[in-house]
């Protein structure tokens, strides 16, 4: 993954770590009774997983069972609608639908009224960003249908008539509108354009500044830093749409807010590098040493932003003030909208030394009225508080590791709830096994926690394959691929269904014991580097602990590494001195030097090593740390697999080139049109099923006789001679 366009800053991912599922059964699992009902039920398959209907409002992982993850209330409360999506394999679309209730009626269990449906074939969502106005009949929404760019919608809920509101040359992908929807502003995707398109370039050649190696490959992105960088515009009742210039990098996920009375916006916009203003090195952030590190010797977009504050009756910008900013703080408007509310670091001109000490070391809550900048400290339990309905219906999403997720209506005046809504009947039909919570010991006696999940039809006392899976642990959710929505790979239940267990790991029984293993000096010389190595030894703790209680077969473990947890898992097959039999690293930075040649060098990859880039004496470390460097101690069948909308084929290129070189086992899976996270039900089903069938092969010896399969087994068989070959003595 490309860091400098990620949102997951600091020492360690930011991804939400969410969700361990049930396993599922074999094929052949309809005969066999510990599934627990009378009735036949079918094994879990990979479409199964792509096929589950989910709430679609995709901060749902980060805002909870709050009423506004699962659905969106109309301003007098009276209805409100809910968002669901499902994969169409067939179509390779997603399919997105809004349901909208009566909030009156939801005690008496009505059959809801299907709004509006809409599928995408792209990687955005169908449907996203819904605003009901003041008017309570209309609904705004970011809408698109297959082959379409992402347009502004509104929606009238009585006559179910649409009508479309914008009409921009590329993708809107982010907006907010005033109440009664008369000013919007939005973020919209830079028009693409070729490097020989641009009458300078062909004359005087480019001169290279921030571009991604990728990129210029390609030929893309000659009028912009980053390919995925927006454009801020506003429109302003039946006039055209006109664009804003603000100084930073926009991307997609930025803030966009405006105030209720559309006088005024708010936007966030990143820096780069090379326009950190000197002067904010005296500020003390969370992450000292990490966070100065971005104005030293460092090029590319930082966690570092500012918020420019729109005029939107003159379309003007200006800065709301002059101090850094930890990416965006929420922001809370006042009442009157001419003051917006926040908790950041502030500005320290004209201010006393006591006071600019004050502001210099930690973030403060504060109001600043947008018409003179006038800034006034407060506290936090002084932000305006959003008016809540107490009469409107609490919605809760019941789901666990064994139950698949429902929406019910809780009643304030019983301990009675309701079903709203059984987002999967069809599940009924399926055979899951159990999920267990599994806690073991890594490095220094630390307790860390995953999620175990059994094959239906498990045995005590009989040896499984395992997997291990490398990115969290939430025991509250259910997860068909071992995160909530991870299909970038992972493909949890799916495996368990052929006979193996898999280990969802890790994540920290205390999350103190964070600050116990940055500042071990055994682990490594800086908190990144031990943070890595001490993944390693939750991955070796977790073998032991199987292997002992008699689950595994400690010969037959798989494991798979994505975006980040790719550097750790890249390491364990390097250093660890537990053989692993097969391994999957998908679309994630490597720790490598060509990785780091090619992609700028982040500082958190500086770290990873052990501190500093690749030069100089340093560059000891990393012959002796990175893996790259180490790859003649690979003993593993490796598949490898690249994401084009992502950072590309470059960021495993040294791993597929030195493992070739060397003729060690790799197959090297590219998806031209991913993105990091899949989205688009054709690529997922290449990533799991192909994490499916590799994990099956190199692991329990085991084929898919699908008669599409036989080009993909005879590659394999292949490596699996060659690779036997290399073992015989």
């Amino acid at each position: 993954m490309d860091w400098r366009v990620s949102v997951c800053w600091g020492k360690r991912l930011v991804f939400a770590l969410a969700g361990l599922a049930a396993a599922v059964l074999r094929a052949e699992c309809q005969s066999v009774l510990p599934c627990g009902h009378e009735i036949s039920r079918r094994a879990v398959t990979v479409e199964d997983g792509i096929r589950m209907k989910r709430l679609a409002d995709r901060d749902c992982s980060l805002l909870g069972d709050s009423n506004s993850c699962i659905a969106q209330f109309s301003p007098d409360g009276n209805r409100f609608v809910i968002m669901t999506k499902e994969g169409n394999v067939e179509r390779n679309t997603n399919e997105y639908s809004l349901w909208l209730y009566q909030a009156g009626n939801v005690r008496n269990s009505p059959k809801p009224n299907l709004l509006l449906r809409m599928s995408s074939s792209s990687n955005r969502e169908a449907i996203r960003k819904i605003h009901w106005l003041e008017d309570n009949q209309t609904i705004l929404f970011l809408g698109e249908n297959p082959g379409e760019t992402a347009e502004i919608y509104a929606l009238d809920i009585k006559s179910k008539q649409l009508r479309r509101i914008t009409d921009h040359l590329t993708s809107i992908t982010n907006y907010d509108v005033a109440k009664d929807g008369r000013e919007i502003l939005f973020l919209a995707d830079t028009p693409a354009k070729r490097i020989n398109d641009a009458e300078g370039t062909r004359q005087n050649g480019m001169v290279i500044a921030n571009e991604a190696l990728s990129d210029l490959i390609v030929g893309n992105c000659a009028s912009t830093i980053y390919c995925a960088e927006q454009q801020l515009f506003l429109q302003r009742g039946q006039e055209p749409p006109r664009h804003i210039s603000v100084k930073g990098l926009l991307w997609s996920r930025n803030p966009v807010s405006v105030s209720a009375d559309g006088k005024y916006g708010v936007v966030g916009a990143n820096l780069i590098a090379e326009d950190l203003p000197r002067d904010w090195t005296e500020y003390s952030f969370p992450e000292n040493a990490y966070m100065h590190q971005f104005f030293v010797h460092t090029r590319g977009a930082t966690p570092f932003a500012q918020y420019w504050v729109v005029d939107l009756e003159k379309g003007t910008t200006e800065l709301l003030w002059d101090a850094p900013m930890i990416q965006f703080p929420p922001v809370t408007w006042a009442p009157d909208s001419r003051s917006l509310f926040l908790k950041s670091y502030l500005p320290t001109d004209g201010t006393g030394s006591q006071e600019k000490s004050s502001r210099l070391e930690n973030p403060i809550a504060a109001e600043v009225r947008l018409g003179n900048r006038e800034i006034r400290k407060t506290s936090e339990e002084d932000f305006p508080k959003e008016i809540t309905n107490s009469a409107l219906p609490a919605l809760t999403v019941d789901e666990n590791l064994n139950d698949p997720p429902k929406v019910y209506m809780a009643d304030a005046t019983t301990p009675q709830k309701s079903l709203l809504i059984d987002l999967n009947p069809q599940f009924d039909e399926l055979c899951f096994g159990k999920v267990e919570t599994l806690e073991w010991k890594a490095a220094n006696g630390i307790d860390v926690v995953g999620g175990l999940y059994l094959p239906p039809d498990y045995t005590p006392g009989k040896r499984y394959a395992l997997v291990i899976q490398t990115h969290g642990f939430d025991a509250s959710r259910f997860s068909m691929d071992g995160l909530n929505e991870w299909g970038s790979g992972y493909a949890a239940r799916f495996l368990a269904a052929q006979g193996m267990v898999v280990l969802q790991a890790y994540r920290l029984k205390d999350e103190k014991d964070q600050e116990t293993i940055d500042n071990d000096k055994k682990l490594g010389a800086v908190a990144q580097q031990a943070e890595k190595r001490f993944a390693v030894t939750a991955y070796e703790g977790a073998i032991d602990v199987l292997d002992k209680r008699g689950v595994i077969d400690r010969d037959r473990v798989g494991i798979q590494g994505f975006s980040r947890t790719v550097c750790f898992v890249g390491y364990a097959l390097t250093h660890s001195k537990y053989r692993f039999a097969a391994a999957i690293l998908v679309d994630g930075i490597d720790c490598g030097y060509f990785g780091y040649t090619a992609y700028g060098g982040h500082p958190d990859e500086d770290d990873l090593n052990g501190g500093g880039g690749p030069f100089g004496q340093n560059l000891n470390v990393w012959f002796r740390e990175a893996p790259g460097f180490n790859l003649d101690k690979v003993r593993t069948p490796m598949r490898l697999e690249a994401h084009g909308a992502s950072s590309g084929v470059l960021e495993l290129w040294e791993w597929f080139s030195g493992l070739s070189r060397r003729a060690k086992p790799v197959e090297y899976v590219y998806l031209p049109d991913a993105k990091h996270m899949l989205v688009k039900p054709w690529e997922r089903r290449a990533s799991q099923q192909g994490a499916l069938d590799w994990f099956r092969f190199w692991l329990n010896g085991e084929e898919d006789p699908a008669s599409t399969k036989q080009e993909q087994y005879r590659r394999w068989r292949e490596l699996r001679k060659e690779y036997r070959a290399a073992a015989t003595p």
